[in-house]
């Protein structure tokens, strides 16, 4: 059986709140694991795999980081 859902051109307003909100998680976030990434290098623990996941949490926490920016600034101009 398959399940068709049948999608309208509906439109799903967020409120300020919410994405102030996830924004402050996503900094919170970004910043933890920059720091986890720098305790971690310098330790005997360091290998590629280690390196390599925090790097891939932190790109895509970066990428978020300049989002939140860029929204930030489309609200001042």
């Amino acid at each position: 059986m398959s399940m068709i859902a049948a999608l309208s051109n509906t439109q799903t307003f967020f409120p300020m709140e919410i994405i102030t909100q996830g924004g402050a998680i996503a900094t919170v976030s970004l910043i933890i694991s920059l720091s986890i990434a720098l305790l971690i290098s310098d330790s005997k623990y360091c290998n590629g795999w280690t390196l390599s996941t925090l790097d891939s949490c932190s790109k895509s926490l970066l990428v978020t980081f300049g989002a939140i920016l860029f929204f930030k600034i489309l609200l001042i101009i």
